[in-house]
Order: C-alpha cells, then sequence, then structure tokens
C-alpha cells in the first residue's frame, strides 16, 4: 500500500505541476473536475440530509469560474450565487421542517470544497505568479507525506483517537518540521519575500495542512465512513487526496496578502 500510495503520489504531483504551471483554462477545468468529484463525495456522505445536487454542483463552478474571471471577487460573488441558488432550489420543494438542514449541507459543501480549489487559482495570478503556487503545494505535499511516512512507521501516539486514530503525534511533528524547512528552501523562488517571511508562510501552510486533513476525518467519521472515496489508489477519494491543499492553499494565500499586499 505505501508503494501504491508513493507512486500514485508521484504521478499526481508531476501532473499538478504541469497543469499549474499551464494555467488558464486548463487549470480551470482541472480545478472543476475536482470540486465536482469532491463534491459528489461530500454529498454522499451526507446523502441522509438531501442535499441538493443542481444547486452544490452548479455554485461550485460559479464560485471556480469567478475566480478564474474575477479574482477574489468574482470568487465571493460567485459564493453568493450558490447562496441564492441553494435557497431558491430547495424553496420550490415546498417549506419542510428539514430544509434548514438541507440547505446548509448543500451550501456548506460546495462553498468548502470549491472556495478551496479556487484558491490554487488566486495564488497563481500574475500578481504572485506561477512559484507562489508551487511553493504551496510543495509544502501540502511534504506536510502530507512526512506526517504519512513517520507516521506509519515511528507513530507511537495517536493526535486524536476517535477522529483520525492513524494520525500520530510523531508523524505531525515531522510533518511540521518539513513542511517549514520545505518552504524556507523553496521559498528563494519568491524574491519579493524575506526569509523572516517564508518562515511565517511555512508556519502556517505546517499548521493549517494538518488541521485540514483533521477536518476531512471528522467528517468521515459522524458520516460512518473510512474513507471519502476510492477513485485515487493507495490515498482514497478526492478529499482524501486534497483535504489539506483546501485549507492550507486559502491560509498561505491570505498569508501571503496580509505580508506583501496585492491580493487581488
Amino acid at each position: 500500500m505505501l508503494i501504491t500510495r508513493a507512486l500514485v503520489g508521484i504521478v499526481g504531483a508531476i501532473l499538478a505541476l504541469i497543469v499549474v504551471y499551464t494555467g488558464g483554462i486548463p487549470l480551470l477545468v482541472a480545478l472543476i473536475v475536482l470540486s465536482i468529484l469532491g463534491l459528489h463525495e461530500f454529498y454522499r456522505m451526507t446523502r441522509s440530509y438531501k442535499p441538493n445536487l443542481l444547486a452544490g454542483y452548479a455554485g461550485a463552478v460559479l464560485i471556480l469560474i469567478g475566480a478564474h474571471t474575477g479574482g477574489l471577487e468574482g470568487a465571493l460573488r460567485g459564493g453568493i450565487y450558490l447562496f441564492a441558488l441553494t435557497f431558491i432550489l430547495h424553496a420550490i420543494r415546498g417549506l419542510k421542517p428539514e430544509m434548514v438542514g438541507e440547505m446548509a449541507i448543500t451550501f456548506f459543501g460546495a462553498f468548502y470544497i470549491s472556495i478551496g480549489f479556487a484558491h490554487v487559482i488566486l495564488l497563481r495570478t500574475p500578481t504572485y505568479g506561477i512559484s507562489l503556487a508551487f511553493v504551496v503545494l510543495l509544502a501540502t505535499w511534504t506536510s502530507d507525506t512526512v506526517a504519512y511516512a513517520v507516521g506509519h512507521y515511528l507513530g507511537q501516539r495517536p493526535i486524536s483517537p476517535v477522529i483520525s486514530p492513524n494520525k500520530t503525534v510523531e508523524g505531525t511533528l515531522a510533518g511540521f518540521i518539513g513542511t517549514v524547512v520545505v518552504v524556507l528552501i523553496a521559498g528563494k523562488s519568491l524574491p519579493w519575500m524575506g526569509s523572516g517571511q517564508f518562515f511565517i508562510l511555512g508556519v502556517v501552510i505546517a499548521v493549517t495542512a494538518p488541521l485540514g486533513d483533521l477536518f476531512e476525518s471528522y467528517i468521515k467519521r459522524a458520516s460512518q465512513v473510512k474513507d471519502a472515496g476510492t477513485i485515487i489508489p493507495g490515498h482514497g477519494g478526492i478529499l482524501d487526496r486534497f483535504d489539506s491543499l483546501l485549507f492550507a492553499g486559502v491560509a498561505a494565500f491570505y498569508v501571503v496578502t496580509a505580508m506583501v499586499g496585492n491580493g487581488g
């Protein structure tokens, strides 16, 4: 399983870097596909709440298109469209007691997943260039890979036995250190940032990446499933593979914007 996970991870990383490097429509299409697949996994786990699939899928796509065409403002505008679609398409079903829960799950799933992927587009804007997106991706993968490897071979103490019994304190600490080191090294490709800023960015990613992982694990445990999906051999589903990025990418964008400005 570890070999399969590693090989699939390497191939996936190469493909991701190619798509991010290409940018434009290919990146948008790739992120739309990932969002739809990830949202399908989320709605399948929460199907007892009867989310409105049309509202969720359409709203997620609108958020990504908004980020592509209008940056952060466009992505937030897409979130407003998602909100409106969620209400309208649930309201036409008629008033019923469970409607609030259905709307909440529909909106939350679509916003959580698509706004996370939308920030990959925002990280790759002309303002920051390709390098920042590459650094964030590399750091997030380092967090996942180092934490998994160290936890698998050396881990003894679960960091959260109920939510995620396979994640260990040893693996998490190793992932934290590895992530900061990678950002300090790879950050040299960002001449408009200083060493102190690299360190802050590394710490932010090192903290938020495992939080994204734990958050998705919480959803899975609450839904009583082991993996969100099975589409990626050795990794599980789309959410299992990209859960860290959905948090770390967003956090990285805002911390860089706060430090150097020009968030777009």
